[in-house]
């Protein structure tokens, strides 16, 4: 079974850190291919789009090319997809269901995320504070459970979270998981 994982959750709660242990850990993980909106020549993307082969396009601002989706999963490859909104999860997930996405919430407290970002040198703090707000708000909105595991970052290490994501990766997804306690 081709299998993918997906690490949600807001600005400066640890996705690309996870991510980074994950490949670290296991070669199978690679970062899913996805190409910058704005990296395309003049008329590649609209001739991307006429032919097919745009699996998707995530926040606007990254576009996944079949092609590329079928080298990954032809090398027997774990796509990591790191996300913030719970729709462009939703929509990797039906724009490409040859694979067995596991999705991950990853959460930890407002003050951790807005404390990491201003270790991190982010301009402004506030914007990750209002990213992590509005992430919140569509958490707690969800009508369905998306995610099968929750991982709290301001709990485990890096390696921890890593652990548990690839061991639920292994299982296969499993059954959605309510994160309204988690995030409420």
């Amino acid at each position: 079974m081709r299998r993918g994982v997906i690490l949600c959750g807001p600005a400066a709660v640890g996705k690309s850190t996870v991510a980074d242990e994950l490949f670290r850990r296991d070669e199978r993980f690679v970062r899913l291919p996805e190409r910058a909106a704005g990296g395309f020549a003049p008329g590649e993307l609209d001739a991307l789009r006429a032919s097919g082969r745009v699996v998707v396009e995530l926040r606007g601002e990254a576009v996944v090319d079949r092609r590329d989706m079928d080298a990954v999963a032809d090398a027997g490859e774990v796509p990591v997809a790191r996300l913030v909104e719970v729709v462009d999860l939703q929509r990797l997930k039906f724009a490409v269901p040859f694979f067995g996405w596991t999705s991950v919430l990853l959460w930890a407290p407002r003050e951790v995320c807005g404390l990491r970002a201003q270790r991190r040198g982010d301009a402004d703090a506030r914007v990750v504070l209002g990213v992590w707000d509005e992430t919140r708000r569509e958490l707690l909105g969800l009508e369905d459970p998306v995610f099968n595991l929750v991982v709290h970052t301001d709990r485990v290490d890096p390696g921890e979270a890593a652990r548990r994501v690839a061991e639920a990766v292994e299982a296969g997804p499993a059954q959605p998981v309510s994160v309204v306690g988690d995030v409420g």
